[in-house]
């Protein structure tokens, strides 16, 4: 823990240096208070079958980040409009052409339950 999950259609592979990105976003968290860098586990999919509602964008890009509950709501909203930044900062052409929708989830893993 935490957990950082990239996921973008295949269609944006070539749109940013995914690994780069990923250690971007590793030290971007690694930089908060109650995060242990080496806890970090950053990874990245590309799923090569994907449906977007009529309308949407025709791929998208989103981060998953997964932290053991507990932190409070500002530090969680603080996290999450960092990490944000720096995928809009990324993928800002295609989602400003219409092709890409670019969205973050921060969720809480459960403490008394994650084993590790």
């Amino acid at each position: 823990m935490p957990h950082l999950i990239l996921t973008l259609t295949n269609n944006l592979a070539q749109e940013a240096y995914v690994p780069a990105i990923l250690t971007e976003l590793a030290v971007a968290l690694a930089e908060f208070e109650t995060i242990d860098s080496r806890s970090i586990k950053a990874y990245a999919m590309s799923p090569s079958q994907w449906v977007m509602g009529e309308g949407a964008p025709e791929g998208f890009v989103h981060l998953e980040v997964a932290l053991l509950s507990g932190r409070p709501l500002e530090l969680r909203q603080a996290i999450a409009e960092r990490l944000a930044s720096i995928v809009q900062h990324h993928y800002q052409v295609p989602h400003d052409e219409g092709r890409a929708s670019l969205t973050l989830e921060l969720r809480e893993m459960d403490r008394d339950t994650y084993q590790k």
